[in-house]
């Protein structure tokens, strides 16, 4: 499934990123209906390979975030536009470049706004300083009207998946531009919002919440730098409607997209793109704020916040603040006047390779693996004596269980999310051979120490869960904030 759920705003929303938490943050705001994969997926990529954050998110009622009743939309205009300044808390991001179409548009203005802090600029797509049917501004296209009098369609059953995505398919149709469609692309798009809906019929609670006091009157007072992404033949909000918000909103540039209609297509990519990439060419966070987005990440994906992490310090960016340019002294201690001759060992989340070249160098037969590419690159580079293979702790290779006598893991349970972290523990407990030993190095808490994580200090119970009948510990201390296990498989 994309992505994870996060509390936002109070509620629980489904939010994705793509790209490296230390390139500056862009904020993809949907339409009315629209889940996060109103923003297709090379869309993201193609912002994220241009050296942006990318964060998209399910609004309320669509994809994988919090659903109410169809009909009953427990919530307004304005709860949506604060779920999206929740959903930067979530993410630890204090200033982002947000990107709203259609009604992701006029929430993107309100949080530029009320919110002027957290707007970095504004990029506004198929969007209109009033909406449709105001009496200054150009009216929907006869097409358009012409459809809407003939009334809507009748609703499909929304259990049948068929039936909705040819529905969805549909709606959008009437929306479009003059650029050829991808039927077989468009019925799969909307076979995937389908796919990952919690209830696919409470997304038209949208049209339901109702509207906020216009906001147009104080356009004139956003400071964000502001581009406006236009369809030429947009039928539900003509480009007068861009024209319009343009002209309203201080030092706006217009960009008109050619045979785009209500949309952003594919074929308009390699134009908008690069416009939304110039236009938000700013300052990187700062190294505190990147850790911070890091550790966010890693509280729900810490696969993927390791690996952006190590590919960001690879770049200089920030610092991998666990590094250390030598063993661990309690591994230089544990193990100093030991021969590791035909004997073999692992690290677990080996990271640059310390521990790993260290064992290596006693005569071991060293192995250390992580999740990171980037981390094992640079390992194997630094120690060439040992061995180092990307690897996941929660799917490790088969082969390895009871394959090592010594295994060495420092400081990485407590690096993991509490619904992963027994998993892991009992992965690395079968990695231990017969007459094998397995030692631990963890940061401690005690059982009613409140923490905030990641990284979570361990609980004695949660040490003493390495052990099981036939691993057996020989040592548990804790010396302050610092757990030193040491665990012995019986022959």
């Amino acid at each position: 499934m994309t992505g994870w759920i996060t509390k936002a705003n109070g509620v629980d929303l489904c939010v994705e990123t793509f790209g490296t938490p230390a390139d500056p943050a862009v904020l993809l705001v949907a339409g009315a209906t629209g889940s996060m994969l109103s923003w297709a997926d090379g869309f993201c990529a193609r912002l994220a390979d241009g050296g942006r954050y990318v964060i998209r998110y399910d609004h309320r009622d669509t994809g994988r975030s919090v659903t109410y009743p169809p009909g009953e939309p427990g919530y307004g205009f304005a709860d949506l536009a604060a779920d999206a300044v929740g959903v930067l808390d979530a993410l630890a991001v204090t200033r982002a470049h947000v990107v709203g179409i259609s009604m992701g548009g006029g929430l993107a203005q309100l949080l530029a706004l009320d919110n002027a802090d957290r707007v970095a600029t504004l990029t506004l797509i198929a969007t209109s300083p009033a909406g449709p049917g105001a009496p200054d501004l150009p009216p929907m296209s006869p097409a358009l009207l012409e459809h809407f009098a003939a009334g809507a369609p009748p609703a499909p059953d929304w259990t049948d998946r068929d039936a909705v995505v040819e529905h969805l398919v549909a709606a959008d149709r009437p929306y479009a531009g003059g650029r050829p469609v991808d039927a077989a692309a468009a019925r799969a798009a909307a076979g995937r919002v389908f796919d990952r809906a919690r209830d696919i019929a409470a997304s038209r609670n949208h049209f339901g919440i109702g509207h906020i006091e216009s906001w147009r009157s104080r356009l004139g007072t956003i400071a964000a730098p502001t581009l406006v992404v236009h369809g030429d033949v947009d039928p539900l909000t003509p480009p007068g409607h861009g024209e319009a918000m343009a002209r309203e909103v201080p030092g706006a540039t217009l960009l008109l997209l050619e045979d785009c209609g209500h949309e952003l297509p594919p074929g308009v990519w390699d134009v908008v793109v690069p416009a939304i990439v110039a236009h938000t060419d700013s300052a990187e966070p700062g190294r505190d704020e990147v850790l911070a987005r890091i550790r966010r990440l890693g509280s729900v994906d810490a696969g993927t916040a390791f690996e952006r992490l190590y590919a960001a310090a690879a770049r200089g960016e920030v610092d991998v603040p666990w590094h250390r340019d030598e063993p661990h002294q309690l591994i230089l201690d544990r193990f100093k006047d030991v021969d590791g001759t035909g004997r073999r060992a692992l690290v677990v989340g080996a990271g640059y390779g310390q521990d790993a070249g260290f064992l290596a160098g006693l005569g071991f037969d060293t192995l250390g693996f992580d999740i990171s590419p980037t981390a094992v690159g640079v390992a194997a580079q630094r120690f060439p004596a040992a061995r180092f293979v990307v690897a996941d702790l929660l799917d490790p290779p088969a082969e390895w269980s009871g394959a090592f006598d010594v295994v060495v893991e420092v400081l990485i349970a407590q690096a993991l999310p509490a619904d992963v972290r027994p998993a892991a523990i009992a992965a690395m407990r079968r990695f231990v051979a017969p007459g094998g030993t397995f030692v631990l190095l963890a940061h401690a808490r005690d059982d009613d120490e409140p923490v905030a994580g990641p990284p979570w200090p361990l609980v004695r119970a949660e040490v003493e869960s390495y052990a099981d009948e036939d691993l057996r510990a020989v040592l548990v201390d804790r010396t302050g904030n610092r757990w030193w296990a040491e665990f012995r498989r019986v022959s």
